[in-house]
């Protein structure tokens, strides 16, 4: 593994558009963080009821939940990482964005973008929340999102409680086997990892008064990427899928990529 890092019909979603935290218990709700980007996170992951439960897990693409994630029951590919299918660079939206599909709306899985933004432009502590471990992310206007300690799915659920990843909707430029991924554990990075995994899911908004589908906010991260030996690798953060692993400097922020 290599790290950079059900309902039919949605129920009636109760989130109010400029809301820091969850007001009261009829999650989920749309979490206002103060992003630069205008993107809101829900407060829960698919699946889950409120937001330190688990939810569903899911291979990247795919949309239903199973008892075993590998290659061999991958839908899309041929039995093996060197045969996936194009699924498109990225699935925001489409039949493949289990966030769409099951909340419906102008809910998607979050970009690339999308969670970078949280690495530059949000804070990262490790908390519980009713006995369950997992990262809390605060935003610049306050609020918060908390990201419980699923584990991942293969064919059983491991290491509860010490680490969580949560697809992208990206898929890696250099390698179709590998998705991006937020990995959550004593830091909270940019990741990958291989498409057939079981992963939570946490849905994204970029506009609750827009019926469309949120666009993409690459391009809107325009802090300057420096190598530990404070020289400028890229212009801008939403070059980082080219750039090789190792760790960076964005916007006075360390970036692990594995």
């Amino acid at each position: 593994m290599k790290r950079l890092f059900i309902a039919l019909i949605m129920p009636f979603v109760a989130f109010l558009a400029n809301a820091q935290s969850c007001p009261d218990d009829d999650h989920p709700h749309l979490i206002d963080l103060g992003l630069p980007s205008g993107t809101k996170w829900s407060c829960c992951n698919i699946g889950a009821a409120k937001p330190e439960e688990f939810g569903d897990y899911y291979a990247w693409g795919e949309t239903n939940d199973k008892m075993i994630y590998d290659w061999s029951t991958y839908m899309y590919c041929d039995g093996s990482e060197d045969t996936c299918h194009d699924l498109g660079s990225d699935i925001a939206g489409t039949d493949y964005d289990v966030a769409h599909v099951k909340w419906g709306g102008s809910w998607v899985m979050p970009s690339i973008d999308q969670i970078l933004e949280l690495l530059t432009d949000c804070s990262y502590i490790n908390t519980s929340v009713n006995g369950v471990n997992g990262g809390m992310i605060t935003g610049p206007s306050g609020g918060t999102i908390f990201f419980p300690f699923a584990g991942q799915r293969h064919s059983d659920v491991y290491s509860i409680g010490d680490f969580c990843q949560y697809w992208a909707s990206t898929l890696l430029p250099y390698n179709s086997r590998y998705a991006y991924v937020l990995f959550l554990s004593n830091n909270y990075i940019l990741g990958q990892d291989d498409r057939c995994c079981g992963h939570t899911v946490r849905p994204v908004m970029s506009d609750p008064s827009n019926i469309n589908l949120p666009e993409s906010s690459s391009g809107k991260f325009n802090h300057a990427v420096y190598n530990i030996y404070g020289i400028k690798v890229a212009d801008a953060a939403d070059n980082i899928p080219s750039l090789h692993p190792g760790i960076y400097i964005i916007n006075g922020k360390k970036m692990v990529l594995e």
